[in-house]
């Protein structure tokens, strides 16, 4: 209770004649901000293939360095790098995903997403799938970022 884990979204019907694909992300934007579904979920975990939000795409370049906050302004929507280090050089590339199996919008939506979850007063992580930190976030014994990308309020 209070967990949602998002691994991946789902075909469905648009009306009678046309089908689409609901990503996992815009599922993440209407559950968290649903009424019925506001109170229950308190934390958002992206299941992803990568480790969390990395500077560049890792499986591009290989110089990439995995990100282990974000900060979310919860009044402009603003994403920030909290490296913890006061290195306000590092900068990451959010465009939507290099892969041609990912049809709903790669990083740049499931930030969006997250983006939505925390003004929703929610904490995000995303975190590389079958890795022993995911297992920790779905058990909840994690607060904090070990392999991964913690996403939380500014």
């Amino acid at each position: 209770a209070g967990l949602l884990p998002v691994v991946h979204g789902d075909a469905c019907l648009l009306d009678e004649n046309h089908a689409g694909i609901l990503g996992g992300d815009t599922l993440v934007e209407g559950l968290v901000s649903s009424e019925k579904m506001k109170e229950s979920v308190h934390k958002v975990i992206f299941i992803s293939d990568i480790a969390g939000v990395f500077t560049s795409d890792p499986k591009i370049n290989k110089d990439a360095r995995l990100i282990r906050s974000l900060k979310v302004d919860v009044t402009t929507g603003e994403v920030t790098i909290d490296d913890g280090d006061g290195d306000d050089a590092a900068e990451m590339d959010v465009s939507g995903s290099s892969h041609a199996h990912d049809v709903t919008g790669g990083l740049k939506a499931k930030l969006g997403a997250a983006v939505t979850a925390v003004q929703c007063g929610k904490e995000v992580v995303i975190a590389k799938c079958c890795s022993t930190s995911a297992e920790k976030y779905i058990q909840g014994e994690s607060s904090s970022a070990e392999e991964g990308t913690l996403i939380s309020r500014k």
